[in-house]
Protein backbone atom coordinates (compact mmCIF):
# COMPACT_ATOMS: atom_id res chain seq x y z
CA UNK A 1 0.00 0.00 0.00
CA UNK A 2 2.92 2.21 0.68
CA UNK A 3 4.32 1.85 -2.45
CA UNK A 4 1.21 1.66 -4.21
CA UNK A 5 2.08 -1.64 -5.80
CA UNK A 6 -0.70 -3.72 -8.13
CA UNK A 7 -0.74 -6.43 -5.52
CA UNK A 8 -4.42 -6.94 -5.44
CA UNK A 9 -4.51 -6.62 -8.85
CA UNK A 10 -1.65 -9.24 -9.25
CA UNK A 11 -3.22 -11.34 -6.86
CA UNK A 12 -7.12 -10.96 -8.20
CA UNK A 13 -5.89 -12.03 -11.54
CA UNK A 14 -4.48 -15.54 -9.97
CA UNK A 15 -7.94 -16.01 -8.56
CA UNK A 16 -9.45 -17.77 -11.76
CA UNK A 17 -6.33 -19.95 -12.01
CA UNK A 18 -5.37 -21.76 -8.72
CA UNK A 19 -6.69 -23.84 -5.52
CA UNK A 20 -4.69 -21.67 -3.69
CA UNK A 21 -2.36 -18.32 -3.38
CA UNK A 22 0.79 -18.57 -1.08
CA UNK A 23 1.91 -15.07 0.28
CA UNK A 24 4.74 -14.36 2.45
CA UNK A 25 4.08 -11.56 4.05
CA UNK A 26 6.17 -9.34 6.65
CA UNK A 27 4.31 -7.17 8.60
CA UNK A 28 4.89 -4.30 7.59
CA UNK A 29 4.18 -0.30 8.33
CA UNK A 30 0.85 -0.15 6.65
CA UNK A 31 -2.38 -1.81 5.87
CA UNK A 32 -1.05 -4.19 2.91
CA UNK A 33 -2.58 -7.42 5.26
CA UNK A 34 -5.89 -6.33 5.78
CA UNK A 35 -6.02 -5.71 1.89
CA UNK A 36 -5.09 -9.01 1.39
CA UNK A 37 -7.54 -10.58 3.95
CA UNK A 38 -10.35 -9.20 0.91
CA UNK A 39 -8.88 -11.40 -1.10
CA UNK A 40 -10.58 -15.19 -1.39
CA UNK A 41 -7.42 -18.41 -1.36
CA UNK A 42 -5.15 -16.11 0.02
CA UNK A 43 -2.90 -18.19 2.49
CA UNK A 44 -0.56 -15.44 4.29
CA UNK A 45 2.68 -17.42 5.71
CA UNK A 46 3.45 -14.61 8.71
CA UNK A 47 7.41 -14.00 7.81
CA UNK A 48 9.98 -10.92 8.58
CA UNK A 49 12.16 -9.64 6.06
CA UNK A 50 16.09 -10.12 7.34
CA UNK A 51 17.18 -6.24 5.81
CA UNK A 52 20.68 -7.61 5.84
CA UNK A 53 20.64 -9.83 2.91
CA UNK A 54 21.92 -7.51 0.34
CA UNK A 55 22.43 -7.98 -3.69
CA UNK A 56 18.20 -8.48 -3.86
CA UNK A 57 18.49 -12.26 -2.27
CA UNK A 58 16.17 -11.35 0.01
CA UNK A 59 13.40 -11.30 -2.80
CA UNK A 60 14.40 -14.88 -3.69
CA UNK A 61 14.58 -15.79 0.05
CA UNK A 62 10.84 -14.57 0.55
CA UNK A 63 9.71 -15.95 -2.35
CA UNK A 64 10.82 -19.98 -1.64
CA UNK A 65 9.14 -19.79 1.78
CA UNK A 66 5.88 -19.35 0.20
CA UNK A 67 7.32 -22.08 -2.02
CA UNK A 68 8.54 -24.61 0.72
CA UNK A 69 4.62 -24.21 2.13
CA UNK A 70 2.91 -24.65 -1.27
CA UNK A 71 5.00 -28.20 -1.31
CA UNK A 72 4.35 -29.12 1.74
CA UNK A 73 0.82 -29.19 1.09
CA UNK A 74 0.91 -30.22 -2.49
CA UNK A 75 4.36 -31.19 -3.36
CA UNK A 76 3.25 -34.69 -3.27
CA UNK A 77 1.24 -34.31 -6.18
CA UNK A 78 2.60 -35.76 -9.56
CA UNK A 79 0.72 -33.32 -11.03
CA UNK A 80 0.40 -30.08 -9.31
CA UNK A 81 2.18 -26.41 -10.45
CA UNK A 82 2.55 -23.44 -9.03
CA UNK A 83 2.53 -19.84 -10.86
CA UNK A 84 4.44 -17.59 -9.87
CA UNK A 85 3.55 -14.00 -9.54
CA UNK A 86 5.57 -10.68 -8.16
CA UNK A 87 3.43 -8.10 -6.93
CA UNK A 88 3.54 -5.66 -9.86
CA UNK A 89 3.03 -8.59 -12.02
CA UNK A 90 -0.26 -9.53 -13.54
CA UNK A 91 -2.31 -12.05 -15.97
CA UNK A 92 -4.50 -11.23 -18.32
CA UNK A 93 -7.79 -13.00 -18.62
CA UNK A 94 -7.87 -13.67 -22.23
CA UNK A 95 -4.76 -15.57 -21.38
CA UNK A 96 -6.31 -17.98 -18.81
CA UNK A 97 -7.61 -20.90 -21.61
CA UNK A 98 -3.93 -20.86 -23.05
CA UNK A 99 -2.41 -21.19 -19.28
CA UNK A 100 -4.43 -24.06 -18.99
CA UNK A 101 -3.33 -25.56 -22.49
CA UNK A 102 0.20 -25.02 -21.98
CA UNK A 103 0.68 -26.76 -18.73
CA UNK A 104 -1.18 -30.22 -20.24
CA UNK A 105 1.51 -29.30 -23.18
CA UNK A 106 4.44 -28.81 -20.81
CA UNK A 107 3.05 -31.61 -19.04
CA UNK A 108 2.94 -34.22 -22.34
CA UNK A 109 6.59 -32.85 -23.54
CA UNK A 110 8.13 -33.44 -19.89
CA UNK A 111 8.62 -29.99 -18.82
CA UNK A 112 9.21 -28.79 -15.33
CA UNK A 113 8.84 -24.99 -15.72
CA UNK A 114 7.03 -22.70 -17.95
CA UNK A 115 8.23 -19.36 -19.38
CA UNK A 116 5.81 -16.42 -19.66
CA UNK A 117 6.60 -13.90 -22.27
CA UNK A 118 7.14 -10.21 -20.48
CA UNK A 119 4.97 -6.66 -21.29
CA UNK A 120 7.14 -4.36 -19.20
CA UNK A 121 4.75 -0.90 -18.72
CA UNK A 122 7.42 2.28 -18.74
CA UNK A 123 5.82 4.99 -16.70
CA UNK A 124 2.05 5.05 -18.23
CA UNK A 125 -0.24 2.15 -19.01
CA UNK A 126 0.55 2.79 -22.59
CA UNK A 127 4.86 2.31 -23.46
CA UNK A 128 6.10 -0.38 -23.32
CA UNK A 129 9.89 -0.78 -22.67
CA UNK A 130 12.30 -3.25 -25.20
CA UNK A 131 15.20 -2.50 -24.59
CA UNK A 132 17.55 -4.90 -24.16
CA UNK A 133 18.08 -4.96 -20.82
CA UNK A 134 14.50 -6.19 -20.29
CA UNK A 135 13.79 -9.59 -19.91
CA UNK A 136 11.20 -10.76 -22.42
CA UNK A 137 10.32 -14.03 -20.76
CA UNK A 138 10.79 -15.65 -17.51
CA UNK A 139 9.65 -18.62 -15.70
CA UNK A 140 6.79 -18.46 -13.59
CA UNK A 141 5.19 -21.71 -13.68
CA UNK A 142 7.31 -24.94 -12.07
CA UNK A 143 6.48 -28.34 -11.05
CA UNK A 144 6.12 -28.86 -6.98
CA UNK A 145 7.83 -31.95 -7.49
CA UNK A 146 11.37 -30.99 -8.21
CA UNK A 147 14.05 -29.33 -6.88
CA UNK A 148 13.50 -25.75 -8.42
CA UNK A 149 13.84 -23.31 -6.28
CA UNK A 150 13.79 -18.82 -6.58
CA UNK A 151 17.55 -17.64 -6.78
CA UNK A 152 19.33 -13.93 -6.58
CA UNK A 153 16.22 -11.04 -6.49
CA UNK A 154 13.74 -13.64 -7.96
CA UNK A 155 13.79 -12.80 -11.12
CA UNK A 156 13.74 -16.45 -12.13
CA UNK A 157 14.13 -20.13 -11.28
CA UNK A 158 16.91 -22.45 -11.21
CA UNK A 159 16.96 -26.41 -11.41
CA UNK A 160 14.56 -27.01 -14.15
CA UNK A 161 15.52 -29.69 -16.73
CA UNK A 162 13.41 -28.47 -19.33
CA UNK A 163 11.22 -25.79 -20.08
CA UNK A 164 8.67 -25.05 -21.99
CA UNK A 165 7.85 -21.57 -23.55
CA UNK A 166 4.58 -20.06 -23.41
CA UNK A 167 2.87 -17.21 -24.94
CA UNK A 168 0.91 -16.15 -21.81
CA UNK A 169 1.59 -12.64 -20.84
CA UNK A 170 2.60 -11.23 -17.74
CA UNK A 171 1.65 -7.32 -17.42
CA UNK A 172 4.35 -5.73 -15.68
CA UNK A 173 3.29 -2.70 -13.66
CA UNK A 174 6.42 -2.02 -11.42
CA UNK A 175 6.87 1.47 -13.26
CA UNK A 176 3.52 2.63 -13.46
CA UNK A 177 2.69 5.17 -10.38
CA UNK A 178 2.54 8.52 -8.50
CA UNK A 179 6.17 9.58 -9.64
CA UNK A 180 6.54 11.29 -6.22
CA UNK A 181 5.71 7.27 -4.52
CA UNK A 182 7.73 5.72 -7.62
CA UNK A 183 10.92 7.75 -6.12
CA UNK A 184 10.61 6.37 -2.62
CA UNK A 185 10.13 3.45 -3.89
CA UNK A 186 13.38 3.52 -6.26
CA UNK A 187 14.92 4.50 -3.67
CA UNK A 188 14.15 1.98 -0.84
CA UNK A 189 13.73 -0.78 -3.34
CA UNK A 190 17.52 -0.08 -4.17
CA UNK A 191 18.56 -0.33 -0.49
CA UNK A 192 17.74 -4.60 -0.58
CA UNK A 193 20.73 -4.41 -3.25
CA UNK A 194 23.08 -1.95 -1.65
CA UNK A 195 23.19 -0.11 1.97
CA UNK A 196 23.94 3.38 -0.31
CA UNK A 197 21.16 3.17 -2.78
CA UNK A 198 22.64 5.83 -5.19
CA UNK A 199 25.38 2.78 -5.32
CA UNK A 200 22.45 0.36 -6.08
CA UNK A 201 22.89 -1.21 -9.66
CA UNK A 202 19.30 -1.43 -9.73
CA UNK A 203 18.73 2.08 -8.94
CA UNK A 204 20.75 3.26 -11.73
CA UNK A 205 19.84 0.87 -14.39
CA UNK A 206 15.94 2.30 -14.75
CA UNK A 207 16.78 5.50 -16.14
CA UNK A 208 18.03 3.57 -19.01
CA UNK A 209 14.47 3.61 -21.11
CA UNK A 210 14.73 7.82 -21.59
CA UNK A 211 15.35 6.70 -24.68
CA UNK A 212 12.15 7.13 -26.36
CA UNK A 213 13.56 4.93 -28.97
CA UNK A 214 13.26 1.84 -26.72
CA UNK A 215 9.87 2.30 -25.91
CA UNK A 216 7.00 1.72 -27.79
CA UNK A 217 3.25 2.72 -27.98
CA UNK A 218 0.56 0.06 -26.16
CA UNK A 219 -3.07 0.66 -26.97
CA UNK A 220 -4.15 -3.17 -26.54
CA UNK A 221 -5.82 -4.29 -23.80
CA UNK A 222 -5.08 -4.64 -20.23
CA UNK A 223 -6.40 -7.16 -17.58
CA UNK A 224 -9.93 -6.35 -16.69
CA UNK A 225 -8.53 -6.42 -12.93
CA UNK A 226 -6.33 -3.07 -13.65
CA UNK A 227 -9.77 -0.97 -14.81
CA UNK A 228 -10.03 0.59 -11.77
CA UNK A 229 -6.65 1.63 -11.27
CA UNK A 230 -6.22 2.69 -14.49
CA UNK A 231 -9.26 5.36 -14.15
CA UNK A 232 -8.00 6.09 -10.83
CA UNK A 233 -4.45 7.12 -12.93
CA UNK A 234 -6.26 9.30 -15.32
CA UNK A 235 -4.29 7.27 -18.02
CA UNK A 236 -5.40 6.41 -21.48
CA UNK A 237 -6.81 3.01 -21.53
CA UNK A 238 -8.87 2.96 -24.63
CA UNK A 239 -8.36 4.98 -27.78
CA UNK A 240 -11.49 6.50 -29.99
CA UNK A 241 -13.06 4.48 -33.25
CA UNK A 242 -10.64 5.93 -36.14
CA UNK A 243 -12.48 6.00 -39.96
CA UNK A 244 -9.76 4.13 -41.39
CA UNK A 245 -6.73 1.73 -41.79
CA UNK A 246 -4.88 0.52 -44.69
CA UNK A 247 -2.46 -2.79 -43.48
CA UNK A 248 -0.60 -4.33 -46.16
CA UNK A 249 -0.63 -7.90 -45.33
CA UNK A 250 -2.15 -11.15 -44.97
CA UNK A 251 -5.23 -11.57 -42.67
CA UNK A 252 -5.08 -15.20 -42.80
CA UNK A 253 -2.29 -15.27 -40.08
CA UNK A 254 -4.42 -13.39 -37.76
CA UNK A 255 -7.23 -14.49 -35.45
CA UNK A 256 -10.69 -13.53 -36.28
CA UNK A 257 -11.39 -12.70 -33.20
CA UNK A 258 -8.57 -10.56 -32.92
CA UNK A 259 -9.18 -8.96 -36.24
CA UNK A 260 -13.04 -8.20 -34.99
CA UNK A 261 -11.53 -6.39 -32.19
CA UNK A 262 -9.69 -3.62 -34.27
CA UNK A 263 -10.82 -0.02 -33.50
CA UNK A 264 -11.31 0.95 -36.98
CA UNK A 265 -14.69 1.51 -38.94
CA UNK A 266 -12.94 0.31 -42.42
CA UNK A 267 -10.13 -2.01 -42.52
CA UNK A 268 -8.23 -2.00 -45.72
CA UNK A 269 -6.09 -4.81 -46.55
CA UNK A 270 -3.49 -4.67 -49.42
CA UNK A 271 -0.72 -7.06 -50.79
CA UNK A 272 1.62 -4.16 -51.48
CA UNK A 273 2.33 -0.16 -50.37
CA UNK A 274 2.08 0.70 -54.63
CA UNK A 275 -1.60 0.07 -54.15
CA UNK A 276 -1.97 2.82 -51.84
CA UNK A 277 -3.10 5.96 -54.08
CA UNK A 278 -1.06 9.05 -53.44
CA UNK A 279 -4.05 10.99 -51.44
CA UNK A 280 -4.18 8.02 -48.98
CA UNK A 281 -0.32 7.97 -48.23
CA UNK A 282 -1.23 10.55 -45.01
CA UNK A 283 -3.74 7.83 -44.12
CA UNK A 284 -3.37 5.62 -40.88
CA UNK A 285 -0.67 2.98 -42.78
CA UNK A 286 0.72 -0.31 -41.05
CA UNK A 287 2.93 -2.31 -43.14
CA UNK A 288 3.80 -5.25 -42.00
CA UNK A 289 6.46 -6.70 -43.22
CA UNK A 290 8.51 -3.54 -44.58
CA UNK A 291 10.55 -3.73 -47.59
CA UNK A 292 13.68 -1.61 -48.26
CA UNK A 293 11.59 1.21 -49.55
CA UNK A 294 8.65 1.06 -47.17
CA UNK A 295 11.49 1.73 -44.47
CA UNK A 296 11.56 5.14 -45.44
CA UNK A 297 7.65 6.16 -46.46
CA UNK A 298 6.15 4.13 -44.09
CA UNK A 299 9.00 4.14 -41.01
CA UNK A 300 8.31 2.09 -38.20
CA UNK A 301 10.44 2.25 -34.83
CA UNK A 302 8.73 -1.52 -33.70
CA UNK A 303 10.69 -4.35 -34.00
CA UNK A 304 9.46 -8.24 -33.86
CA UNK A 305 10.54 -9.22 -30.84
CA UNK A 306 11.70 -7.37 -27.59
CA UNK A 307 15.85 -6.18 -27.85
CA UNK A 308 17.01 -9.08 -25.75
CA UNK A 309 19.15 -11.29 -27.41
CA UNK A 310 17.39 -13.94 -25.67
CA UNK A 311 13.93 -12.75 -27.00
CA UNK A 312 11.23 -14.37 -29.17
CA UNK A 313 9.42 -13.14 -31.46
CA UNK A 314 5.88 -11.69 -30.66
CA UNK A 315 2.73 -13.76 -32.38
CA UNK A 316 1.25 -12.12 -35.05
CA UNK A 317 -1.46 -10.93 -33.66
CA UNK A 318 0.27 -9.01 -30.63
CA UNK A 319 3.19 -7.78 -33.05
CA UNK A 320 -0.41 -6.24 -35.55
CA UNK A 321 -1.30 -4.58 -31.99
CA UNK A 322 2.06 -2.90 -31.63
CA UNK A 323 1.47 -1.78 -35.38
CA UNK A 324 -1.49 -0.52 -34.94
CA UNK A 325 -1.02 1.20 -31.56
CA UNK A 326 1.95 2.70 -33.19
CA UNK A 327 -0.58 4.52 -35.85
CA UNK A 328 -2.74 5.00 -32.24
CA UNK A 329 -4.91 2.74 -33.24
CA UNK A 330 -7.02 0.58 -30.56
CA UNK A 331 -8.42 -2.30 -29.68
CA UNK A 332 -12.48 -2.64 -28.80
CA UNK A 333 -13.67 -4.13 -25.46
CA UNK A 334 -10.62 -3.65 -23.77
CA UNK A 335 -12.74 -4.20 -20.17
CA UNK A 336 -15.54 -6.02 -19.56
Amino acid sequence: MKYDYSFKESLLSLVPVVKNIYLALDRGEDNTEEEIKKIPSVKIIPSIWDMSIKKGHILSVETNKALEVLRVEHGDDENAWGIYLQADEVLHQDDYELLKQDLEKAEVEGCDAIAFRYLHFWQTHHHLAVAKNWYPQEIRAIKLKSSILSYGDAQGFLGQTKIFQSNVRVFHYGHVRDQSIYKNKMEDMSKLYDADATKSKYYNAKDRDKDQSLVIKYFGSHPNVMKERILRMNDIFELPEVLEVYIVGNPEKYTKSFLSSIKAKNIYWLSTTKQISKEKLNSSVVVIDQRFLDKFFFKSNVPKKMLSKIAIEWSPDFYLTLKLSEKNIGLKNQFI
